[in-house]
């Protein structure tokens, strides 16, 4: 599977800077050849603050013929639009705003207006030929790195060099990358229901951010929400695996050292998007995307756990249990997972590393997938995926849990959404938008209570931890108004009674036309 990397915001992008760099001769920055970037995956960065763009001078301007490139998908609407005014007058949301608001809930507002309100669409489309330009823009710039453009243009010369997957690079913390992912999912989706998409989400450490400069319980609002939101969505229609990373064992490591974590990241990852298969070795992406959500109606939890060492004779007991007692980068009981998904470069034996997993995870061979890539100057690495490597009853309390780690997120989360100094219901916004906004996080139905059942699954070890998808804006019921009302307190219990009135009215019409 070779894999198009996104970056999305400011964390994304530099992570997918070390993905992409040039593995091929340079000379003052310039290629002396084709630009060619590890394991031949290819990528971009979408961005939406002009100001970060020209804060470094890695990527260019797609718009400008650069290549790797950023693109800013909010500049395909004008500041004077229709479409943007009316946003702005409905529902408060300036979509022009550079570098959006860091709410973690702005861009998941504003993708929902465009996919609810049937007067935004029609706006945009007669002004922009596309119901939801900015998700239009972005896709039009990834789509040319991957299989599925090949397909369409029946340029099957250059498919085999395209890329027939996805992995979208984020930070957990609001902002940017976290708004993005799920509605450019669902947008290509719209086009190809199977096509491989993976999220590597980068859980900001604790304490103040340094670089976000926001705090803790504010990014992990940002965080629980950005995960609520991935790992709600049906398999199908979300993501096909979240990939997490902790920054806080990455500082732990390497310090406040952004770039050698970055770097780190990079090669930890690089088993899974290095081309060179064995041969005969090398399934069909499709194939390796049901492994992945084989038995399952929800997108996993994936942890990494890497491990390289020169090589040596008969390395595979030592390379597994390397990277799962001392290479994993989001802590975790190995023995509480579903299945492993290996990816190992350099010569080992498949049957060897299938029985060394067994042995160090508890896990049924069956269990186990394995995929061997040819490595490179005697060194041998294993990266191993770990699903879902949780469900222990108070397995919260058990510091080196997963559940530890998301169980705090989670507690941090719902107490800045009760820090008055939040401003999460904003004042100056419409009505209209203050009574979705409220409702969402704090109605009887919102996401304070669906994270507080949340907690209670996380500590009686259940799966999936987050259940129900929630939206902020819901498709009117208005026969006759575009205009979308929010998602009424008591949530589905509302609905029910919606529909009770119309049966009701219907029923009375038909009666009284009956003389009855």
């Amino acid at each position: 599977m070779r894999l198009c990397i996104v970056g999305i915001g400011g964390c994304g992008g530099h992570l997918a800077e070390s993905f992409l760099k040039n593995q091929d001769v340079t000379l003052l920055k310039k290629s002396l050849g084709e630009h060619v970037s590890f394991g031949g995956v290819k990528g971009l960065w979408l961005e939406a603050d002009v100001q970060e763009t020209e804060n470094q001078d890695f990527f260019g301007s797609l718009e400008g013929g650069r290549y790797p490139g950023f693109f800013i998908p909010h500049d395909v609407i004008a500041s004077k639009s229709k479409t943007s005014k009316l946003i702005v007058d409905r529902y408060g949301y300036d979509v022009k705003k550079q570098g959006f608001m860091r709410q973690a809930e702005f861009l998941k507002a504003v993708f929902e207006i465009f996919e609810s309100d049937e007067d935004v669409k029609r706006t945009a489309l007669s002004e922009h030929e596309s119901e939801n330009p900015i998700l239009r823009a972005a896709w039009d710039q990834i789509r040319p790195y991957t299989t599925l453009a090949a397909l369409k243009d029946n340029n099957n010369n250059n498919g085999s060099e395209m890329c027939d997957g996805i992995l979208f690079i984020v930070s957990l913390g609001g902002g940017t990358g976290t708004g993005f992912v799920n509605p450019i999912t669902r947008y290509i989706r719209g086009e190809r229901p199977a096509y491989p998409v993976f999220v590597l989400g980068v859980l900001t450490e604790e304490g103040v951010d340094s670089q976000q400069r926001a705090k803790e319980a504010k990014r992990d609002l940002g965080a629980t929400i950005s995960l609520y939101d991935l790992m709600t969505k049906r398999v199908g229609v979300g993501v096909d695996g979240v990939i997490l990373i902790d920054n806080q064992i990455m500082v732990e490591k390497f310090g406040q050292d952004y770039s050698t974590i970055d770097a780190y990241i990079h090669q930890a990852m690089r088993p899974f998007v290095a081309g060179r298969h064995y041969p005969r070795e090398d399934p069909p992406s499709v194939a390796m995307r049901e492994k992945f959500t084989e038995g399952l109606d929800r997108p996993p939890v994936l942890v990494p756990c890497y491990h390289r060492e020169k090589r040596q004779k008969e390395p595979e007991e030592n390379l597994v249990k390397k990277a799962l007692s001392e290479g994993r980068l989001f802590e975790c009981d190995p023995g509480k997972a579903e299945r492993a998904y290996v990816f190992t470069r350099g010569f080992v034996g498949l049957d060897e590393i299938v029985r060394a997993v067994a042995r160090h995870t508890g896990l049924a061979e069956e269990r186990i997938e394995p995929w061997r890539k040819l490595g490179e100057n005697h060194w041998d690495e294993i990266l191993i995926l770990l699903r879902n490597p949780y469900g222990e009853e108070r397995g919260c309390e058990v510091k080196g849990n997963l559940e530890h780690r998301l169980h705090r997120v989670i507690r941090m989360g719902l107490k800045y959404m009760n820090d008055p100094e939040s401003n999460l219901v904003a004042e100056g916004m419409p009505d209209l938008t203050k009574r979705a906004i409220e409702d969402y996080f704090y109605g009887d139905d919102g996401i304070q209570e669906r994270l507080k059942e949340s907690l209670l699954r996380i500590e009686k070890g259940e799966k999936p931890f987050f259940l129900n998808e929630r939206n902020i804006f819901e498709r009117s019921s208005s026969r006759d108004s575009g205009v979308h009302e929010p998602h009424r307190s008591g949530g589905r219990k509302a609905d029910d009674e919606e529909i009770r009135r119309l049966v009701e009215d219907e029923v009375s019409r038909i009666l009284t036309e009956r003389g009855i």
